[in-house]
């Protein structure tokens, strides 16, 4: 095969299940690093790769490949500028080829034993062109193609919109094919949605593939005293001075400081919120009050303990006073017109006490997003009713209602619905539209009962992945409507609440604007824990110190440890577990106080 080039063409902007169709990942590997490896694999004379839309991803993903690379810089023309660009890039690495076959990236069961049924073909059959059927119908016919070098002329005169199939009309009696069945298998078809599936992604992509999939909110105006836990959306300017007035920052008498040694006569006091101003004159003090304006003609305040009064007058025994003290210059908090909380700002209690403190009522921020909460499962009963037989109480949607509230989320709406299709596609329908996060718990696996994903699949959501190589909560949903984010979770309470924190928390933070709200570290085990390779397994733990515990009772169902802990601890996929005193990693649990 050293006289035969292919061409990749990878420029386009199409984008299926939350990736670029360039690095679509199919069975552990993206489909443009699937495909340059099975034609690497071809022998063939050179492999070029055609750039455009994508280009740093794909440069990235193809870092270490043997492939070359070019870039179109008018991919967005059509394929045609694209396939021009590939086919002279192709011969001006190598003058001799006698042809060049023209494959697309995103056929997830391309492999070498095409390619090389397209030379060989077009070695034994005397035709200029090889390309490629789909089906017993003679019009299924497609990439990848192989022409003859004589073509290459005609390739790189195609105008922008047109691919190569127009040679193929145009040269019919220099046509042949070969079957590649699967070749019309497009990657957001319902049956290349089921493979995706079936296949298990790891913790990594599937974080990936969620915030790739996260928009920000839009910014809105809101009461302070309504802002906890949002993100400033813009810089706040102070429009005064704070304090706006000479302040006493003590209990004590005001003085001049050109008086300190003399016998100073009271004349008067001022308490906070004085709204009149004393003035001082010569060897006079006024008594003053933590909070108050100082008197004119005062330039510093002296603490009440430091003084001896004697009938109405009094005397300075602070040897260490200086010109100054205890006294709040004006605009000495923020001046007028200067920045006083900038962008991006945790609205922390803090924060939001100096605001007020500085006059500003409403603020800026990035809103939160509206939550439809779901639960599903005839079995669930609700609280302050007797159990009936095969009966549980349904705790979930008052776990995530309080991790959402923490999470700075009140607009929830949350409900119990039936374990039916038709029920549940009728209120997904219904949410999607209204929520920007639509979170469904349990009914997500793939038993008899579980409706979650073949309803989410009705209702148009557009799927990215099933399952996740982790314990617990392997069989977690996400897809996306539009702009809204579909998370199926588990039912078992243990498993959900791990999925909350580890997978819908940050993509609330990235909607919000926000820094994450996980925090990671790393502890000494205080304990052996076993686990088998295969999965990331997240342990209900309990860390101080710089100590953790792998707590007893880690089965999804159970939520008697999950109380008691503050902290999962990750196991990876290939971690056998750990013995005692061994380095961990930690996720420490953001609804507990951290010292």
């Amino acid at each position: 095969m050293d006289n035969i080039g292919v061409v990749i063409l990878a420029a386009g902007s199409s984008s299926r299940l939350g990736y670029g169709k360039q690095l679509l990942r199919h069975k552990g590997k993206s489909l443009i690093r699937h495909i340059t490896e099975e034609a690497l694999q071809l022998d063939a004379a050179q492999v070029v790769v055609v750039l455009g839309a994508e280009q740093d991803a794909v440069t990235q993903e193809l870092q270490d490949s043997e492939v070359a690379t070019c870039v179109n810089p008018d991919w967005s023309s059509g394929m045609g500028s694209s396939l021009r660009v590939g086919v002279q890039h192709v011969l001006e690495m190598n003058a001799n080829l006698s042809a060049v076959i023209i494959s697309v990236c995103d056929q997830p069961f391309l492999t070498t034993a095409v390619f090389r049924q397209l030379c060989q073909t077009f070695e034994e059959s005397g035709k200029g062109i090889v390309t490629c059927r789909y089906g017993d119908d003679p019009s299924q016919i497609g990439v990848p193609t192989l022409f003859s070098r004589k073509y290459a002329d005609e390739l790189m005169q195609l105008g922008e919109e047109k691919g190569a199939k127009v040679l193929l009309q145009q040269h019919q009696d220099d046509v042949t094919t070969i079957p590649f069945l699967q070749g019309n298998i497009d990657i957001d078809t319902p049956y290349d949605t089921a493979q995706l599936m079936e296949y298990m992604v790891s913790v990594t992509e599937a974080s990936e593939l969620i915030l790739k999939q996260v928009n920000s909110l839009p910014v809105v105006r809101v009461p302070l005293k309504s802002s906890h836990g949002l993100i400033l959306a813009e810089d706040v300017y102070a429009t005064e001075d704070i304090p706006n007035f000479v302040q006493s920052s003590m209990d004590g008498y005001a003085i001049a400081f050109s008086d300190r040694s003399l016998p100073l006569r009271l004349v008067g006091e001022m308490r906070a919120g004085s709204s009149t101003m004393q003035y001082l004159g010569a060897q006079e003090v006024i008594r003053v009050f933590t909070g108050a304006p100082v008197p004119s003609g005062a330039d510093t305040v002296v603490m009440q303990e430091r003084v001896e009064k004697s009938g109405g007058e009094i005397r300075i025994v602070d040897e260490s006073l200086t010109k100054g003290a205890n006294i709040r210059a004006a605009g000495s908090e923020v001046k007028k017109g200067e920045l006083a909380v900038a962008a991006g700002t945790f609205l922390s209690a803090a924060a939001i006490g100096y605001l007020a403190g500085i006059g500003h009522e409403q603020v800026n921020v990035y809103s939160a997003p509206r939550v439809a909460l779901m639960m599903t499962g005839d079995e669930l009963q609700s609280l302050g009713k007797p159990l009936a037989f095969g009966e549980v109480y349904e705790s979930n949607s008052i776990q995530l209602m309080a991790a959402l509230r923490a999470a700075g989320v009140s607009n929830v709406d949350a409900k119990k619905v039936k374990d039916d299709p038709v029920a549940l596609r009728s209120a997904i329908a219904d949410a999607l539209p209204e929520a920007d996060v639509l979170i469904l718990v349990g009914g997500v696996s793939v038993g008899d009962y579980d409706f979650v994903v073949q309803s989410c699949l009705a209702s148009g959501v557009s799927p990215v992945f099933h399952k996740i190589r982790q314990k617990p909560g392997k069989p977690i949903f996400f897809g996306y409507s539009g702009s809204t984010l579909v998370f199926g979770l588990p039912g078992n309470p243990s498993s959900a609440l791990t999925c909350f924190y580890r997978y819908v928390l940050p993509a609330i933070d990235r909607m919000m604007q926000r820094k994450s709200s996980l925090r990671e570290t790393k502890a000494v085990a205080a304990n052996d824990y076993q686990k088998p390779a295969g999965l990331t397994h997240f342990i209900k733990a309990y860390y101080a110190d710089g100590r953790v515990e792998a707590l007893h009772a880690q089965e999804s169902y159970r939520m008697q440890s999950y109380a008691r802990s503050n902290a999962l601890m990750v196991l990876p996929e290939d971690s056998e577990g750990h013995a005692k005193g061994a380095e961990v990693q930690l996720i420490l649990l953001p609804d507990h106080t951290w010292i």
